[in-house]
Parts: C-alpha cells; structure tokens; sequence
C-alpha cells in the first residue's frame, strides 16, 4: 500500500512539475498561425466572415511576419417579369482582390495575454461592371454595358472599381485560450491612396440613329484621392498557432 502512495505521489509531482513547464501559451521561434475572423454579436446573418486567409511566421520569440491575401466575387441579376411579359433584366459583376504584407513585435506578455504593434502594407482591387437589356426607340431589344460601375446615375464608391494602396499602423491583442488556439481584435490607423477610374457605357445609337454594340460614352467622375483614418477589425480574430 505504501508503495502504491509512493508510485502515486511521484506520478501527481511529474504531472505538476510538465504542466508547470508547459504554462507558456505565447508562440515561439518558427511558429506559424493562421486566423480567421467572426462576429458573435451581428445580426445580419454575417457571423462568420473571411474576407482574407491571413497569417503569420514567428521568426523570433516576439517578432513575426504576418501576411494575408483575399478575393471574391458576387453576381446580381434582375429578372423579367413573365407575367407582364417584360424582355428588360440587369445584371452586375463584382470581383475583389487583396493582399497584405507587415510586421508585428510583441512587447507585453503575461501568462495568457500577448499585446503587439506593428505596421505593413497593402493593396486592393475591385472590379465592378453591369449589363442591361433593353427596348429601344426602333422597337428592337438591345444590351448596354456599364464598365467601373453598378450604374451611371451617380454611383456610389463601393460600387465602382477601384485600386487601393495603403500603410498601416496597428496594434492589437491575443488571448490564448488553449495551446496555439487563440482570440484576438485590432485597431490601427490607415493610409491610403484610391483610385477610381471613370465609368462608362459600351452600346448606344450613333450619330445617324444607328445602334452599335461597341460605340463608347465618354468616361466620366474620374478619382484620386488620399485618405487618412483609424480603423478597427470589424470582427473577433480566430486562430491556431502551430
């Protein structure tokens, strides 16, 4: 029975002894983690969201690179109506693109929490162009091609294209939850430069009255502009460390 206490009693120190090597929870040289980010509070059925696979490489304790790349696409379509015989729909493309590049040093850690700073670079595009179909002056159904933008009638900037180079400065926090499984928001300021090219139609009736598919309008609300503001991770960042 003694020895059986005794067996006991070595087995409870080990156990104690590697739980309490093992109470670090922040990454460690050659690490590499990769998150995603969600919303527990939206009520727009938007909850989870990936907008960019984002990750990053620890080459020392507290130094890492972090990198991120993102794109997707949404198609919208009108519809006639059977019923009112109707021959006219629309339909529009938009198609976006992004990737991030920076460096992350931490400088606050304890037990659990881990708090970073850094700054990086990025890019984005966006590629935005609608269809219509038609009945024209001459009784016929004709298709015009909106390029740059959703519409002509004073589109708004999210519904253009546009390319986007920008610099940050952030800072943020992680929460370990468990070995490599980790909870984490960012804030930062941003800034940027847009561009946004002039929208134009292809499809249209000359000169004499005559309809032709590549005759072209003249491009209009051409943009550049600068911008500088803070900005805040929309959602909680989800990640493993491994």
């Amino acid at each position: 029975m003694k020895k059986m206490i005794l067996a006991a009693a070595i087995v409870a120190a080990s156990a104690s002894s590697a739980i309490a090597q093992d109470n670090t929870f922040s990454p460690e040289a050659g690490d590499f983690s990769v998150e995603v980010q969600f919303n527990p509070f939206s009520n727009d059925f938007g909850t989870f969201k990936i907008d960019q696979l984002k990750g990053r490489y620890f080459f020392s304790d507290k130094d890492a690179i972090r990198f991120g790349i993102g794109f997707g696409f949404d198609n919208v379509k009108t519809t006639p109506d059977p019923d009112n015989n109707e021959d006219t729909w629309s339909k529009g493309k938009v198609g976006t693109f992004s990737i991030n590049l920076g460096y992350e040093r931490r400088f606050f850690n304890y037990k659990r929490v881990d708090l970073y700073a850094g700054a990086g670079l990025g890019y984005a595009l966006q590629s935005v162009s609608a269809t219509s179909q038609w009945v024209g002056s001459d009784d016929l159904l004709h298709e015009t091609q909106i390029c740059n933008a959703m519409t002509t009638s004073d589109p708004a900037f999210e519904d253009r294209s546009y390319n986007e180079f920008n610099i940050k400065a952030f800072t943020g926090i992680d929460f370990y939850v468990y070995k490599g499984l980790f909870v984490g928001a960012e804030l930062g300021i941003k800034f940027g430069f847009q561009s946004y090219p002039g929208y134009y139609t292809k499809g249209g009736y000359d000169n004499n009255g005559n309809w032709s598919d590549t005759l072209e309008s003249d491009k209009k609300n051409k943009v550049n502009g600068l911008q500088l503001a803070t900005y805040v991770e929309p959602a909680l960042r989800l990640g493993w460390t491994f």
